[in-house]
């Protein structure tokens, strides 16, 4: 790690500012106008029903056809998504249906463009500015910083999934704004813990997997602030009651549609009756290999997150580093989720780019990239060929993610498995830019 002067803060936050508007601008180019997936068809389907109709039911929506991530509940069907995001979205959405905006099949203004835009980009290009602050406040050098969060911007699941409408993005931001002011801000004022508590809830109530990561910021949040914990608690409760009262709006329940497995039990329905509609891969095994490694693996997609992991062993290593905590809690935290992806899911997150599961994860496992080299000191030189190349492939691959993360490409180059005999092999799978 590189102390920087205090002078560099401004240069810091400068920094923070331009590369969070850089991302912006290409989101503004690149975030598509229509839905593409089951995914965020299901969605528009949720708002278009809820703004046009006065429903959450989807039966009468155009959309319907053309998703089938949906569930059957007391004889209607209704988007499984988590309700909270596509409520917040709907109440945009009602202002620009006042405007002719429209979320339906081949609309000539559509109003797809700007609800992703304001939703799901523009929160992205503050997680940039706040990696950038998160370096500031741990004294990591001007320079470094901004190699770092252009990283996480550039190098990794978040700009192609910042282009589309989804709940991944939505729930890494409140993730990694809740650690954010968790280390840089609540031992100046204990009331950041509310935020902290507030951001937490939100990013479960987005995305459920979130959960995991959820504990392990109550976890850390308990050992730091023992006496004063109850702020979190309480930040927490309204985006939790909120989305309480959305599931019981739509099922009778405040168990989320997502999780009530008789939802997916009806004719024609594309999943199992399970929660999620989740079913279990055939050989763990192999399914573990494809995910973290092969064809749809998570860091050869993104090879930059090996980084990542190194300097979160190096930090929990580090007996005085002043993350340590947080390092061990996550390094964990990530493992158990890791394995609870690879055994209890069986479709790798369906036809999309990389292993989407985890983008939530990654700003918090890019936040420590800054503690290993060659962004730290030691062995700089010796680490940063290795550092470059594992850049370049992972700004080449969130490219081509980035034409239409919606559509499956491979890694650019990734290891192979035979199920069979267990035999080791390497497959490069370069796809040209145009592709």
């Amino acid at each position: 790690m590189q102390n920087s002067p205090p002078r560099a803060d401004n240069i810091s936050r400068g920094i923070g500012l331009a590369l969070a508007f850089i991302f912006f601008v290409l989101c503004i180019v690149g975030t598509k106008s229509a839905p593409a997936s089951w995914n965020d068809i299901a969605r528009v389907a949720a708002m278009e029903s809820l703004v046009e109709r006065g429903t959450w039911a989807i039966d009468d929506s155009a959309w319907f056809e053309r998703t089938s991530d949906k569930v059957f509940l007391n004889g209607k069907f209704y988007s499984d998504k988590m309700p909270l995001l596509s409520w917040l979205a709907a109440g945009a959405y009602a202002v620009l249906f006042r405007f002719g905006f429209l979320l339906a099949p081949n609309c000539t203004a559509c109003a797809y463009y700007p609800l992703t835009l304001w939703f799901v980009g523009l929160p992205a290009a503050v997680l940039i500015w706040l990696m950038v602050d998160f370096a500031r406040a741990k004294k990591i050098a001007p320079v470094v910083a901004l190699l770092g969060a252009s990283a996480l911007a550039f190098a990794t699941m978040i700009f192609p999934y910042s282009l589309v409408f989804n709940h991944h993005v939505p729930a890494a931001v409140s993730l990694f704004a809740a650690f954010y002011l968790l280390v840089t801000r609540a031992h100046e004022n204990i009331r950041w813990l509310f935020g902290v508590g507030l951001l937490t809830a939100l990013a479960v109530s987005f995305d459920p997997l979130a959960g995991f990561f959820a504990v392990a910021l109550l976890v850390m949040t308990v050992a730091r602030f023992p006496r004063r914990a109850f702020y979190f608690f309480i930040g927490a409760l309204p985006p939790l009651l909120v989305t309480a009262w959305l599931d019981w709006q739509i099922a009778g329940t405040i168990i989320p549609p997502y999780m009530i497995p008789n939802g997916y039990a009806y004719e024609g329905s594309a999943f199992p009756a399970t929660i999620g509609g989740n079913g279990t891969p055939d050989d763990v095994t192999q399914y573990a290999f494809k995910m973290f490694l092969g064809a749809q693996g998570l860091f050869f997609y993104n090879p930059i997150l090996f980084f990542a992991l190194a300097g979160i062993g190096i930090v929990a290593w580090t007996r005085e580093h002043a993350l340590r905590a947080e390092a061990i809690v996550f390094g964990i935290t990530f493992c158990v989720l890791a394995f609870y992806l690879a055994t209890r899911t069986g479709n790798l997150g369906g036809e999309a780019y990389g292993e989407r599961w985890f983008v939530h994860a990654i700003p918090l496992l890019m936040a420590f990239v800054f503690f290993a080299p060659p962004l730290a000191q030691n062995y700089r030189w010796l680490l940063a060929p290795l550092f470059v190349i594992a850049l370049l492939v992972s700004v080449f691959s969130t490219y081509q993610g980035a034409r239409n993360p919606w559509r499956y490409v491979p890694p650019p180059a990734h290891p192979t498995r035979n199920a069979e005999t267990g035999a080791l092999g390497w497959k490069w799978e370069i796809q040209f830019p145009w592709r």
